[in-house]
């Protein structure tokens, strides 16, 4: 007798659209959403409560009026957040083993070049890059600013700053030296 394969369904099908309106009942005009996570701390931006309804507590948020904001800051999350129409149309998806809310370890897997995984990947990365930035262990080369095109650390504070979780992303390229990308908070 052989087990019976069960096919999992990749998260993308599980993607759900609703409508966030303004707090229920409470007339104050405050958004009937209320979220966390973010690039800056190393998460998917996800609900963290949804009294008016439209979204389920815990989901992860990939869109918000049409706007992709994976890879986005929570600050960066709200102002989108705030800046929409009402009512807000938001594509969620609930996490699951292929989909958690960690954000480091979606970016640490391999996926299949021009899968849809490896698409959200790169969008991610595209939007980490206008938020973030990169750390390497390599000198400055002629015109670099530190802070403002990497963060040149040694590798003693790279080696810190990746044990201690403040790195996104890290490797190790054999031109570069190590490179990462890190996070700033805002």
């Amino acid at each position: 007798m052989s087990k019976a394969t069960v096919k999992k369904l990749h998260w993308r099908s599980k993607v759900q659209e609703s409508f966030v309106p303004l707090g229920a009942g409470s007339g104050s005009g405050e958004l009937g959403l209320a979220i966390g996570g973010g690039a800056d701390y190393g998460e998917f931006p996800f609900v963290t409560a949804a009294p008016g309804g439209g979204a389920t507590v815990g989901d992860i948020i990939l869109e918000i009026g049409g706007t992709p904001v994976l890879g986005m800051t929570l600050g960066d999350v709200r102002g989108v957040l705030n800046s929409c129409p009402h009512p807000i149309r938001i594509k969620t998806v609930f996490p699951g083993s292929s989909l958690c809310k960690d954000l480091r370890l979606y970016l640490s897997k391999c996926f299949t070049p021009g899968s849809m995984d490896s698409q959200l990947q790169q969008l991610i990365r595209e939007n980490l890059y206008l938020r973030a930035v990169p750390c390497t262990t390599r000198q400055p080369r002629d015109g670099e600013i530190s802070g403002v095109d990497y963060n040149f650390v040694s590798i003693e504070e790279f080696f810190s700053l990746e044990e201690s979780g403040a790195l996104l992303e890290s490797g190790n390229t054999a031109a570069a030296g190590f490179l990462s990308f890190c996070e700033t908070k805002q």
